[in-house]
């Protein structure tokens, strides 16, 4: 490399140029995969592919030419010092770009990481392969050395034409492959489509059906124990209980509740995430939560796409769901069906006889920018709209407030153990859930004897998430809270669940006859084991409970899986369980003697 005497091209021009070409062939062929795998994203026409395509070159091209840009100060200082000018710059900066297209690209997904959680702990769980990629990313800067100083020699240089053909090759071949290695989108073939209801039976009670978001025994338990959950304590002595086993680490709740309402696996459902997300021309996607090393700057420019209004981030639609939840089954087999902000509910039309979708009311994910507002079309039916809305106004009236009493005293300065604020998340969940209540105590009014009812609490996972090294503070080895902070929030879980268990009071006093109730959570909670936006985290195990006058009560506990839900829902509704469906249903399970009665002498005589 030496100088010449003639003017060459500008350095950040070429940068940007060779690294928007690099960043489409890059991106094409080794992130887009990741992309279309993670989101989900399954094309359906020729157009859409031609969007997502699309897409993808315009974030590719953007990324590439952003982080080359920024990498070539390097190489510009780099010439300036060693060489004063290039021999042959066009080459220089066109071969270079690519390596330090890939080392800015790291080192942006590096810097993301640490602005989400204050740590690089990744490099410890990952040495080998930091090392491996950090050796192949060497031998590369040293590939380029050596063809740079081969075109430099010879008399009648190489086009660098040549590299930019070459370049459009493999981002051509990247689309092929994409296209070709994409799965079809998923179809209905596999799940059931009605149901079948079993004869000579008697009027069966009605059902409340709570769907507890990761309630976990160890916190349940104890307010059970101690008297301050006497609703679930008389639950857990009348009937069954047993625990969820929670399948698919980290346990996500949407996979989870989509084969809990289903009775399908995930690979049937297709619901593998707890947002979707949606585009101009683009086939349905979800969202991702994890950070990954590898997209890390690709979500940086999601976000930048969602908050300029490009793309939405919502809750999971029904037709993100395939397979009908258990209400849209009983509903279309003639049983009278209500449901409560349940995953899955919107658009509404079609799905039970009432419905108050989660495209209502404010919680958590409004910090990922879900924006959900009281519309009328996210309820049925649309003649009450003005009624089953009214909770979620922002104006509403309410008679209690939760946060105060689950948090009677304020922190004088938030908690310094955590990256997110608990108290925010604490005001979150309890407004939501103070508001789905009142949602639910306007049906059963409406109707005190609702032959089903489900209703979604998501609240105390919230609280769970933010709360746990509080209330066991002695999980955390490492950056244990502060005994001020354990004094002050301590308490938190135990009120809350004090709070649920007050409200479900108050939802089975409306009923006119007594309901069976069943309690489901999609996982428990425990002390987190990675890095994360909180200390606590989903477990293996979750929460079912079950009684009433077609229940009869066990001692020992049951092992329950989500496929055993819809079962044991449609047993005591008078169904017969789907073929497609594996589960079964835990009534079957009760022993004769001592230690439980006969299932089909209960069930044919109701206590």
């Amino acid at each position: 490399m030496t100088p010449t005497a003639h003017r060459q091209p500008d350095a950040m021009l070429l940068t940007a140029i060779w690294g928007t070409l690099w960043g489409v062939a890059f991106g094409l062929c080794v992130l887009a995969p990741e992309v279309l795998a993670t989101h989900r994203v399954r094309p359906e026409s020729v157009g859409q592919w031609m969007v997502v395509v699309a897409g993808f070159c315009g974030v590719f091209a953007v990324l590439g030419a952003g982080l080359a840009v920024f990498a070539g100060f390097a190489l510009v200082c780099l010439e300036r010092l060693v060489a004063g000018e290039f021999r042959d710059r066009t080459w220089a900066y066109a071969l270079s770009s690519g390596p330090l297209l890939v080392a800015a690209y790291a080192l942006n997904s590096i810097f993301v990481h640490w602005m989400n959680f204050r740590s690089l702990s990744f490099w410890q769980d990952n040495r080998g392969q930091v090392a491996l990629i950090i050796a192949a990313w060497l031998c590369a800067i040293g590939a380029v050395l050596r063809l740079y100083r081969w075109i430099g020699r010879r008399e009648k240089r190489p086009a660098p034409a040549i590299l930019g053909c070459g370049l459009a090759t493999v981002a051509v071949s990247g689309v092929l492959v994409l296209v070709l290695r994409t799965p079809p989108p998923l179809t209905d073939s596999a799940v059931p489509d009605s149901l079948t209801r079993v004869s000579s039976r008697a009027e069966d009670p009605p059902l409340l059906f709570i769907g507890l978001d990761g309630a976990a025994w160890r916190v349940l338990q104890s307010a059970i124990d101690d008297g301050s959950a006497p609703t679930l304590r008389g639950v857990m002595a009348q009937g069954i209980h047993g625990t969820v086993e929670a399948a698919w680490p980290p346990y996500w709740s949407g996979a989870a509740w989509a084969s809990i309402l289903t009775g399908l696996p995930r690979d049937v459902t297709g619901v593998y995430e707890d947002l979707a997300g949606a585009g101009p021309g683009l086939p349905a996607f979800q969202v991702p939560l994890a950070t990954s090393l590898l997209l890390n700057p690709f979500y940086t420019v999601r976000a930048a796409l969602r908050q300029g209004g490009v793309i939405d981030f919502t809750p999971p639609p029904r037709t993100l769901l395939h397979g009908k939840p258990v209400w849209q089954l009983l509903y279309e087999a003639g049983v009278n069906t209500a449901v409560v902000r349940f995953r899955f509910t919107y658009p509404p039309d079609g799905q039970a006889n009432v419905v108050v979708s989660d495209w209502v009311g404010e919680d958590q994910w409004e910090d990922l920018g879900v924006r959900r507002q009281a519309l009328p079309d996210r309820v049925a039916p649309a003649h009450r709209a003005t009624e089953l809305l009214a909770p979620f106004l922002p104006t509403a009236p309410y008679t209690s407030d939760p946060f105060s009493e689950l948090l009677p005293v304020l922190p004088d300065a938030p908690p310094s153990d955590t990256l997110r604020d608990p108290i925010r998340e604490l005001r979150l969940a309890s407004e939501i859930d103070r508001r789905t209540f009142e949602a639910t105590e306007i049906i059963l009014r409406e109707s005190p004897v609702q032959p089903f009812l489900a209703v979604y609490i998501g609240g105390l996972d919230s609280v769970e998430h933010a709360f746990w090294q509080y209330r066991f503070p002695n999980d955390f080895s490492v950056n244990r809270p502060g005994p001020d902070d354990i004094e002050h929030l301590g308490p938190v879980i135990d009120r809350y669940v004090r709070y649920v268990d007050q409200s479900l009071a108050r939802l089975l006093s409306l009923y006119t006859t007594r309901p069976n109730v069943l309690i489901v959570s999609d996982h428990g909670h425990g002390a987190a084991t990675f890095e994360s936006g909180w200390r606590g985290w989903h477990t293996k195990e979750g929460v079912f409970l079950l009684a009433g006058p077609s229940v009869p009560h066990m001692i020992d506990g049951v092992q329950v899986s989500y496929y055993d839900v819809l079962p044991t829902i449609l047993d005591l509704k008078g169904f017969e369980r789907p073929k497609a469906v594996t589960g079964t249903s835990v009534l079957r399970r009760v022993p004769s003697g001592p230690g439980g009665q006969s299932p089909s002498a209960t069930r044919t005589q109701p206590r």
